[in-house]
């Protein structure tokens, strides 16, 4: 996908161009496939997989994983699937702690994700579910001032199938719920249902009766949906929760 928009965290250092062109040709070669490989010392080395369904996951044996443990990233393609992780890739990325690049083919599409990697700005994010969204936007909101928000794997559409990301996820590492009425200080959580069984959004309050929030539409990735500020008042009233963190208070 080509946009001006960033779509992800800064790619890793150990990603260089010719790193790029050996991984894309080698996710190329074994589409409809997911393809995996390991950047370690800046030298790419493809990995098998060794999957009994390698059109839906990836497998490595044990001496693969021993060098992915080891490597400076891991990565996978995701053949006809979304440009988006998966609650599994997240899960993963988080026990290996090395970040993860993915491509989504067949219109490939690149994108990097993990705490190490350097966070773009605030604001003017395109969407990428898992990656640039409103929880995504939240925990970089609160990392900037050293509070650390864990992030939770997620799958695109967990609103729908009933998972409470926020209320479980955020109550879990410091926020209490207040009343929406009284959530005007900055830092502040609104969450909103929007028809649905549990909170599938969220909103920061920043002061000036501005909200940060990156709204999503239809899709998991959506690069004309931005991170953007919009008036407190055109959401107040969609609120169903909110909260506050007990260090921000």
């Amino acid at each position: 996908m080509k946009t001006k928009v960033p779509m992800c965290p800064v790619l890793p250092r150990a990603w260089t161009p010719a790193i790029d062109e050996v991984a894309r040709a080698h996710a190329i070669a074994e589409f409809p496939k997911e393809a995996a490989g390991i950047v370690t010392s800046n030298q790419w080395q493809p990995l098998d997989n060794v999957s009994t369904t390698p059109d839906d996951d990836v497998l490595l044996s044990d001496e693969d994983l021993l060098r992915v443990a080891n490597a400076d990233l891991f990565f996978h393609s995701h053949p006809n699937g979304l440009g988006s992780p998966s609650a599994h890739d997240m899960i993963y990325q988080q026990q290996l702690g090395i970040p993860f690049v993915i491509l989504s083919l067949p219109d490939p599409d690149l994108f990097a994700f993990g705490d190490q990697l350097s966070p773009q700005p605030l604001l003017g994010r395109g969407f990428r579910h898992g990656v640039h969204d409103c929880y995504g936007l939240m925990r970089d909101w609160y990392r900037l001032r050293g509070i650390d928000v864990p992030d939770k794997p997620r799958d695109w559409s967990w609103w729908s199938k009933g998972e409470n990301l926020y209320l479980d996820g955020f109550e879990a590492t410091g926020f209490e719920r207040i009343d929406p009425s009284l959530a005007t200080q900055e830092g502040d959580v609104l969450l909103f249902n929007f028809n649905h069984a549990v909170p599938m959004h969220g909103a920061l309050v920043i002061g000036n009766g501005l909200l940060l929030h990156h709204a999503s539409g239809a899709k998991a990735v959506d690069p004309t949906r931005l991170s953007a500020t919009v008036p407190r008042a055109r959401y107040q009233h969609l609120a169903t929760y909110a909260l506050r963190h007990v260090h921000v208070a």
